[in-house]
């Protein structure tokens, strides 16, 4: 089932931070989301519509049925997020936006910022020595004498698809094309006295997206599940209004051809993956960059991975915080020597598939493939 969501207010999606009401405690909120908080709404939506006595859920009082589709407290049910983009709608059309790849960058020459992508140079292999964990990575790297900056930012769907067939983006997306923050400063109760609690000032970062911003999402199918309606969306009680429509996502044919040729390919995560080895997945040896995945033998040859967001939460049964997790963030890049194995196999481990070891079916580690 394909979805997009608008909000009808402000929204809140916070960080992994603690956060208590009390003197100096701010909330800061993430763009976007992370696929958990889609993932809790989707689900909560479903038991709010089909099976409303909460605290049976609680316990696990569950009927077959709902306990298939959504699971207990406990273990995942079928519903599982396939896709999560952030997208605009334009008219009737819902048009993807994309988290920027790790490896663009830009440069300022002559007063104006260019992009450029990464790249390999093997004559500078032997000549340039890092702390890279593993020997046999190589960096990436562009010859010039102008200071590099990471861009923070996001691609249309025109320019993701000429940068996985090779090509570089020469525009992105701003945050600021995309929402605004709205801060706002509240006060604890103190529920016993009813009264305002002393020193218990604090201040909320909110996200208010543009007219038209939301999200396009896409899930296994749940029987019965509401074709439009409302749901709560992130924190404190917000809600946005949902409604079933379809959506493309960008094709293949040209960087199956580029990859088929050169042997060689990039997997740009498009939100962020949980690792047990950190940043690196876990059927890569750390030690040769070589790993076997679904009857391919592929070897990393190197990564631009950015720095990792820690992703926590409220587990409302258990009424505590979620164990805090390390993720590799979106847009990074993993770049790929095929040893062995069939192109078609490439395509359907890493073309919009989970290569998260944790949370696949909350919607973590789905990728994308490029050409380099």
């Amino acid at each position: 089932m394909k979805i997009f969501l608008e909000p009808n207010d402000v929204l809140m999606f916070r960080d992994g931070k603690p956060f208590s009401g009390g003197d100096d405690h701010f909330a800061r909120s993430i763009f976007p989301p992370s696929p958990s908080t889609l993932y809790g709404a989707i689900r909560s939506k479903f038991l709010s519509e089909k099976y409303p006595q909460y605290e049976n859920f609680k316990i696990g009082d569950i009927p077959e049925d709902i306990k298939e589709a959504v699971g207990t407290p406990l273990l995942p049910g079928s519903l599982a997020i396939t896709n999560f983009f952030t997208a605009k709608r334009v008219g009737g059309l819902i048009q993807l936006i994309f988290p920027i790849p790790k490896d663009i960058v830009k440069l300022k020459m002559e007063g104006k910022e260019s992009l450029f992508v990464l790249k390999r140079e093997e004559e500078m292999e032997r000549k340039i020595k890092t702390n890279l964990p593993s020997p046999v990575l190589s960096p990436l790297w562009l010859k010039t004498e102008e200071p590099l900056e990471e861009i923070r930012g996001f691609l249309s769907q025109e320019m993701i698809d000429k940068y996985l067939c090779g090509g570089v983006p020469d525009r992105i997306i701003k945050h600021s094309d995309l929402y605004q923050k709205d801060e706002r400063v509240g006060i604890r109760k103190d529920r016993i006295r009813r009264t305002s609690a002393a020193g218990a000032l604090y201040s909320v970062e909110y996200i208010r997206l543009d007219e038209g911003v939301g999200f396009a999402l896409e899930f296994t199918s749940i029987k019965d599940f509401p074709k439009e309606g409302f749901l709560r969306l992130g924190g404190d009680h917000r809600s946005a209004y949902y409604k079933e429509i379809d959506f493309s996502v960008p094709g293949v044919e040209a960087i199956k051809q580029m990859v088929e040729s050169s042997k060689r390919f990039k997997v740009i995560l498009l939100t962020p993956a949980i690792f047990s080895k950190g940043w690196i997945p876990d059927w890569i040896d750390i030690k040769s960059g070589e790993g076997r995945i679904n009857d391919l033998s592929l070897k990393l040859v190197s990564a631009a991975t950015g720095r990792s967001i820690h992703l926590g939460g409220f587990d409302i049964v258990k009424g505590m915080p979620k164990i805090m997790k390390k993720a590799v963030p979106a847009g990074s890049v993993y770049c790929f020597e095929m040893k062995e194995g069939d192109i078609n196999k490439v395509f359907e481990v890493f073309w919009l598939k989970s290569i998260s070891t944790e949370k696949q079916n909350e919607g973590f580690g789905i990728s994308i493939i490029g050409g380099y």
